[in-house]
């Protein structure tokens, strides 16, 4: 089959379907697209919320909780230890299919009765009670997306295997990390940018087995620089004793100092590290890998956010498991075959259309399910019944498809509809890569949170606080803070002292809400351009996360090796 282009439904652009895709939609049995990739991966992403968080009460133990969910939704809400509890039973909410309804709507109602967890934490936590998307973590503070046993980590996302994280993005492999992004084996490390096994060094971009530099960029393997020039040790470090690092207004001029300095230096046009034959950008030992972002291990992968060792999977994010399709979130490690799922949990096999299952195979519209199989609806049927009926079920889908509010047509193959989620728009990590307003939300048929700020007495303002953190004293953790931008209350913890002490930091001036967006406004767009090298008398072309618009020099790999090495 040839490649095709087709226009999205959702957004009526044209998108091209390739060869390959068309074989693996064959491979796993389902129809081609109708929403392009962008579509596709936000409709995927509105069912993550990953820091919005509420107090409520647990609906079955009443005991005081935070939750992603606020106490106005429909469907009950279980705290983690009630979650996990056999005193409920998912099979308690089975339905009947009736084939005079369209699949969706029977679905959002068997979702609208079955208990959620709270927050999503698995593994053995340890006080990780203010944060979300969890495994195996200890001691996580308003930080998403902690896994693989990371420790201590405050204000982040993203951060695999690491510990001492504060206000970083994309972390893996790390200790005593301060505002970095996309950063693997470092150590104390402040202000890095997609750098990796560096050591003591402040303000580097796209340096690599680097120790004790200030304000450098494309370095490899050097030591004792600032601003890309090489001193030897001892005058080294007399000049780093002069700076005066741990004072606010040194952060904010060096800041913007270092950020016009990297635009005298090429950038290359994609950051991929130990790829074949792979296109995307933040990305690690990923092979036959495309249009993948913030990715590493997968293989033969397309259209990925946030994967880690997946392998034969397209339209993914958050996900670790093998010959998947259309997969929001949960991880789902030792799974395979699934296809269309919101959450995920370990071990499942040939799942379809399911949300917060968990150790089941042959599951089809499930909700809730643990170490079931052979289920339609919450509803235990035999081997036998099982299979006529999702071919029944699948053939309905297409005679009766779901139409949304906006005219979306939702046949057998499409994700969830995006007005299923039970999140806002505005309060999910599609608002964070792809930021709209409340009017253009609403326009495109997604939904609208109000949010309501907690109040808080202010008993400081942001630029009351001392200069330097030599002068701050105990009291700074008795005061409500007033955000320089926002003007929202946020407190310094125990913690956050001890670390901006220890790391020579000054205190933040800004609610954590901002110093997020701040992050995430220096990391490129989840999408590719097709350019060319910007190296006199280089034609290589290439597909990059750079906009022609933008002011970085962009090289292709071989120009961009020879200028760094």
């Amino acid at each position: 089959m040839k490649n095709e282009i087709r226009q999205c439904q959702n957004c009526k652009k044209d998108f091209q379907i390739e060869q390959e895709d068309f074989k693996f939609y064959e491979k796993i049995k389902v129809p081609p697209p109708t929403f392009c990739p962008e579509c596709r991966l936000v409709r995927r992403l509105i069912w993550r919320n990953e820091r919005s968080l509420y107090k409520r009460s647990c609906d079955l133990c009443n005991k005081k909780i935070i939750a992603v969910y606020d106490a106005n939704v429909v469907f009950p809400v279980y705290c983690a230890e009630c979650w996990k509890s056999d005193d409920w039973d998912s099979l308690k909410y089975s339905q009947e299919y009736d084939f005079k309804k369209s699949f969706f709507v029977q679905w959002r109602e068997l979702f609208n009765k079955v208990p959620r967890p709270a927050i999503r934490q698995v593994g053995n936590c340890l006080n990780v009670e203010y944060a979300n998307f969890v495994d195996g973590a200890k001691n996580a503070y308003l930080s998403y997306s902690v896994i693989f046993g990371s420790e201590n980590v405050y204000y982040s996302s993203n951060i695999d295997n690491s510990k001492l994280v504060v206000d970083s993005y994309n972390i893996t492999e790390s200790e005593l990390i301060y505002q970095n992004i996309g950063c693997t084996k470092n150590y104390n490390c402040k202000y890095c940018y997609w750098s990796s096994s560096c050591i003591d060094s402040n303000f580097v971009l796209d340096c690599v087995n680097c120790q004790n530099c200030f304000g450098c960029v494309n370095l490899r393997n050097k030591k004792y620089c600032i601003w890309n020039k090489e001193y030897d040790k001892d005058e080294y470090f007399e000049k780093i004793k002069n700076l005066n690092i741990g004072s606010y207004k040194f952060f904010k001029e060096n800041f913007d100092k270092f950020w016009d300095f990297s635009l005298k230096f090429p950038r290359k046009y994609a950051r991929t590290t130990n790829c074949i034959n792979s296109k995307g950008d933040d990305i690690r030992n990923c092979k036959s890998s495309n249009f993948i972002f913030n990715s590493y291990g997968t293989e033969n992968s397309k259209y990925t956010y946030r994967d880690v060792n997946s392998k034969d999977v397209m339209d993914t994010c958050h996900l670790s498991g093998e010959l998947v399709y259309e997969f929001s979130s949960g991880g789902a490690t030792n799974s395979q075959n699934l296809k269309f799922i919101t959450t995920g949990y370990p071990a499942l096999s040939h799942v379809e259309y399911s949300d917060y299952c968990g150790s089941s195979s042959y599951i089809f519209g499930c909700v809730g399910l643990r170490n079931k199989e052979y289920c339609i609806l919450n509803k235990e049927y035999t081997k036998e019944e099982y299979f006529e009926l999702v071919g029944k079920i699948k053939k309905q889908m297409d005679e009766m498809p779901y139409i949304d509010s906006i005219g979306n047509i939702y046949k057998y193959g499409e994700f969830f509809p995006f007005e299923f989620s039970p999140f806002g728009y505005n309060e999910t990590v599609a608002n964070d890569h792809f930021l709209l307003t409340k009017e253009e939300i609403l326009k495109n048929g997604y939904s609208y949170k109000e949010k309501i700020d907690n109040k808080y007495v202010i008993t400081k303002k942001a630029e009351e606080i001392p200069d330097d953190i030599k002068d701050v004293d105990h009291s700074i953790l008795n005061e409500v803070i007033e955000c320089l931008i926002t003007k929202k209350a946020f407190k310094i913890t125990p913690f956050e002292l001890e670390f901006y002490r220890r790391m020579d930091i000054p205190l933040p001036r800004i609610h954590q809400d901002e110093r997020y967006k701040m992050r995430l406004s220096l990391k490129n767009p989840m999408k590719l351009w097709h350019r060319k090298c910007m190296k006199e008398g280089c034609d290589n072309e290439f597909e990059t996360s750079y906009a022609p618009e933008r002011p970085e020099i962009v090289y292709c790999e071989k120009c961009y090796q020879q200028e760094v090495y």
